[in-house]
């Protein structure tokens, strides 16, 4: 836990083990961290943390499902989603009842990252063995279209309005850009791994974390154009894997795995503002109104 103002760590929680993605409560008050997969584990579990106490409150299982990654919290419910890649599902969770409610099978392998709608009634999931993108209606848990990617689909964000989907192919080092609907727009040659997308909360501007290039490449939402990069590995920021902009639309928070910080960009100039040190493998990120970050 960081306090923004000064920049400097709060707190520090025990979570379950390889704890890769984070969500946050539509208040703010809560957090739940996924425990995913390692050499050695495969998780079961989602370990929900009160903000305020920087305290572990509750730890769910969602086996038999394993390996959750890709989760967001569903609108004004107590309920999360949650891809579980080692089982190629996508399962519904309620954090009160600690119960796993639904399941959509998307048998794809590497059901990986997902991306809610703005209205939370759907979300996209991409599966990086299989090529695809899978759409699951998330009150009825079921599978309605899916659809081909580029090579190694990961990354993948809806925009503000909704009327657009974008997911990073990290293979083909590519770009598809899709309508409401899941047809293909256009594709953007990237040239480099795009390892994570964000719109920015004013859907005009995308970020693109660069992972092996050190830097991250802002597009044009409606032109697809390049409009900036920034260099992170001159302030010792290396393998950018996680993106989040401030509610504001401010600043751009950017995990770093393997030099262990998060980098905060200004969004006003695309400037470097500032780095944090997170601690090694520093990967999802959320952002609670009481002033706090999460890596």
């Amino acid at each position: 836990f960081f306090d923004l103002d000064s920049g400097q760590e709060t707190s520090r929680v025990e979570t379950g083990g390889s704890p890769h993605e984070v969500t946050l409560s539509p208040d703010g008050e809560a957090a739940v961290v996924v425990s995913y997969l390692e050499d050695v584990y495969i998780g079961e579990e989602l370990n929900v943390l009160d903000v305020a106490t920087a305290a572990r409150k509750a730890t769910i299982s969602t086996a038999p499902h394993q390996a959750p990654h890709g989760i967001a919290w569903i609108g004004d419910t107590r309920d999360v989603i949650v891809t579980t890649e080692e089982t190629r599902d996508v399962i519904r969770v309620n954090l009160d009842d600690h119960q796993v409610t639904g399941a959509a099978v998307t048998d794809r392998v590497g059901s990986h990252l997902l991306a809610l709608s703005p209205d939370a009634t759907t979300t996209h999931v991409t599966s990086r063995g299989s090529d695809t993108v899978s759409v699951v209606d998330v009150d009825t848990m079921q599978i309605t279209n899916t659809v081909a990617a580029g090579n190694g689909p990961e990354a993948v964000d809806v925009s503000p309005d909704g009327s657009s989907l974008w997911v990073g192919n990290n293979q083909s080092q590519d770009i598809f850009v899709y309508s409401e609907t899941m047809q293909k727009q256009s594709r953007i040659d990237a040239g480099y791994l795009p390892i994570r997308v964000r719109f920015h909360p004013d859907g005009q501007q995308v970020a693109v974390a660069d992972l092996n290039g050190d830097r991250i490449v802002v597009y044009d939402a409606n032109t697809h154009e390049k409009l900036t990069s920034i260099d992170l590995a001159a302030a010792g920021v290396r393998t950018p894997a996680s993106l989040l902009f401030a509610p504001d639309g401010s600043s751009l928070f950017v995990g770093a795995q393997s030099s262990g910080n998060v980098a905060e960009i200004d969004t006003g100039n695309w400037q470097l503002h500032r780095v944090l040190d997170a601690g090694d493998g520093a990967d999802g990120l959320a952002y609670s109104a009481v002033g706090q970050a999460f890596t």
